[in-house]
């Protein structure tokens, strides 16, 4: 107990502005790609197969960058043709017919055992040019249930093969059937008339909806003389219609939206209720219904609520979500009140106190330092229930400052970790929140970092591929059960870094307002850059309804991997939830041990917490409990139990708030757990 105490302090602080935060990230994604683009074009190789998963392989990429983004929408479902697709860019083994890269829409109709790979968009001859970081959704005409006839809706951004200057000059727009028909693909062109200029990496969150339509964000942003990427201008929110026709395809139409976003800090003046110098801190969302009626687009930055440029009230306004809302399909939106989401207790009730002993919550979507770590910055997700409310998954930490002056920056505690929260909207117009989990390592942790990790931590490189927790967000196709899904590492060797991290994920009832238990679903080193479809499938069999939630994870092809060279992908297959959202698939390595381990109950907890132990033989068991500091604070020693169910008793009264790992040994193997006190 006096170990918990006597740990690092968690006193310091770092500050950031916003707009600091966007101009790196934007100047990091640029680097990094251009790099990206400069070694995809030195590693024309063919797939091989290395050292990796034994899971069913789907394809490969030129590098990591086309899932580098958490919020893109790599993976997805539909339940009516039984097809789950990846989009991914091509591996330049084709790099004579399809120059740098093209987009693969690699497919499954029998559940992940086995996927097609031939269908091919924005194929481009040219050896430097091309495409790059696709989302990829289905587009499946009303009543139809055959894979060949349903069509895979792609975007993404189209690189010039510069060097120097912007070479990111076209965002590409396209379909075409898993039956390779109908290809139809478009090049909207930065600056030209009628066409928004995005800064095309950040393209995300794309969803299809049953009104025919797709819809994808961007941010707008302008350019210097130079090419570069300058001020903010916008969300872009890009809507596809489908037309029939004798070429069916789809016809697009862009939306921007500009929220008032602070910019009265490090030098900027404000000029107008729309400040070129205003930024976000992450990419911006958007989120719809099934029946694509309610959308919503949502951006996370500070801003006032004032009604005229001369008012401005910074009353509780920090890192938060900005949202609009449209309830007829995008005809028209309405910025939703803003909240003081400080005031909801079931959100603060995990969160440190700030200098001044408030709480004030801030979602973890940024990252310090000017690291080139793209792929850990955007931790969010949305979705849309039954009800058409809107749910934002993302970790939360706690804010250093909640004073009026202290809005302009984000301030937080350092060596904190966070917690998932599904915050979220409610039929009444008020907001919510429903606490997830916590998390034991920091959401923009860098694989590779400090030498941790050698597959994706070259020697000869000097900028480490950022990954985070990779949190995504899914629902069934009714809207009526969501999922949260995401990495974590609860073996780590120090705190704070992701080494060799597992897919966890918990699901929720909307109609019954019930939670499952976090589910632990690998116990493995091989998981990297998890990509989660938006769409459950939903199975019913003898009565028993399964959710499977199609995930893949990116493979390096061989050591030494610094993201830039070839990798591979492979369906995991084993999120799998029961109709009472229990976990189907066990991890494999606690299965084969012999014994279970069950979540302790209550959790987060005060004073005492339980947990069962089921052994299937008799055994020495031994229970160890840690700070996130790796310090022991709790022991029982080594005992010999029976076979069957073991009811364990922690009773922390006294312990420090905070967030401790409970490992249970038995025999000469052991699992690891996570419990929470208040």
């Amino acid at each position: 107990m006096q170990a918990q105490n006597s740990a690092p302090s968690k006193s310091g602080y770092t500050t950031v502005s916003p707009v600091q935060l966007a101009q790196i990230r934007v100047k990091n994604q640029q680097n990094a790609e251009k790099q990206a683009a400069q070694a995809s074009n030195n590693s024309k190789r063919p797939h091989k197969v290395g050292n990796e998963p034994k899971l069913p392989f789907l394809g490969s990429s030129a590098n990591v960058n086309g899932v580098l983004d958490a919020t893109t929408t790599a993976v997805t479902a539909n339940e009516s043709c039984n097809l789950t697709v990846m989009t991914h860019r091509d591996n330049n083994s084709n790099i004579a017919i399809c120059g740098t890269g093209a987009y693969i829409a690699a497919y499954s109709t029998n559940g992940g055992s086995t996927w097609d790979t031939t269908v091919t968009l924005f194929c481009d001859p040219n050896g430097t040019s091309g495409v790059r970081y696709p989302n990829g959704v289905i587009f499946n005409p009303a009543g139809n249930t055959n894979p060949t006839n349903a069509y895979d809706v792609m975007s993404g951004p189209y690189t010039n093969g510069l060097t120097n200057g912007d070479s990111w000059v076209e965002t590409v727009y396209g379909s075409t059937t898993f039956g390779d028909a109908n290809a139809h693909g478009m090049y909207w062109t930065n600056g030209k008339p009628g066409v928004l200029t995005q800064n095309n990496g950040d393209l995300s969150f794309m969803s299809s909806s049953d009104d025919s339509t797709v819809h994808v964000i961007g941010e707008g942003f302008h350019l210097d003389g130079s090419g570069n990427f300058t001020a903010w201008a916008g969300a872009v929110l890009t809507t596809g219609k489908f037309i029939g026709g004798i070429v069916d395809s789809l016809k697009w139409t862009q939306t921007l939206f500009r929220p008032h976003i602070v910019p009265d800090y490090a030098g900027f003046t404000r000029t107008s209720v729309f400040d070129s110098a205003s930024a976000p801190l992450t990419v911006p969302g958007t989120a719809w219904s099934q029946d694509g009626k309610i959308g919503y687009v949502v951006i996370f930055a500070n801003a006032d609520s004032g009604s005229a440029p001369n008012t401005y009230d910074f009353d509780y306004f920090s890192d938060q979500p900005i949202v609009y809302k449209t309830t007829n399909s995008g005809v028209t939106w309405t910025m939703m009140p803003l909240e003081n989401f400080a005031t909801i207790p079931s959100l603060t009730s995990h969160l440190e106190a700030s200098q001044d002993g408030t709480k004030t919550p801030l979602w973890f979507t940024f990252e310090v330092g000017g690291v080139a770590s793209q792929g850990a910055v955007n931790s969010y997700d949305l979705t849309v229930d039954y009800q058409g409310n809107l749910h934002i998954f993302g970790v939360v930490v706690s804010s250093f400052f909640s004073n009026t002056d202290s809005s302009h920056t984000v301030s937080f505690f350092n060596n904190q970790d966070g917690y998932i929260y599904d915050v979220h909207t409610n039929s009444n117009g008020t907001w919510g929140a429903r606490y997830i989990d916590s998390m034991t390592t920091l959401p923009c942790s860098n694989v590779g970092r400090g030498g941790l990790n050698s597959d994706w931590d070259s020697t000869s490189s000097t900028a480490f591929v950022g990954m985070g927790n990779r949190l995504q967000a899914s629902r069934t196709t009714d809207g009526k059960h969501i999922f949260c899904t995401w990495e974590d590492d609860l073996t780590q060797s120090l705190p704070n870094q992701i080494t060799s991290p597992d897919v966890l994920g918990q699901g929720y009832d909307v109609a019954t307002g019930k939670a499952s238990s976090v589910h632990q679903f690998t116990s493995t080193t091989n998981n990297y850059f998890l990509c989660v479809s938006d769409i459950v499938l939903t199975s019913v069999s003898n009565k028993d309804t399964t959710y499977t939630v199609p995930c893949t994870i990116a493979y390096p092809q061989q050591e030494g991997n610094d993201g830039a060279e070839a990798i591979n992908y492979f369906y995991l297959g084993k999120v799998v939830y029961d109709d009472t959202l229990g976990s189907v698939a066990s991890v494999p390595s606690v299965a084969s041990q012999g014994f279970y381990i069950s979540p302790n109950y209550p959790n987060p907890f005060s004073n005492i917490t339980q947990f069962n132990i089921g052994l299937n033989n008799e055994n020495m068991v031994s229970v160890d409990v840690f700070n996130l500091f790796g310090q022991k604070v709790y022991n029982v020693p080594a005992q010999q139990m029976s076979s069957g169910n073991h009811l364990m008793t922690i009773n922390a009264s006294g312990w420090s708030a905070g967030v401790y790992l409970y490992r249970v040994t038995v025999g000469d193997q052991s699992k690891t757990q996570k419990m929470v006190v208040q």
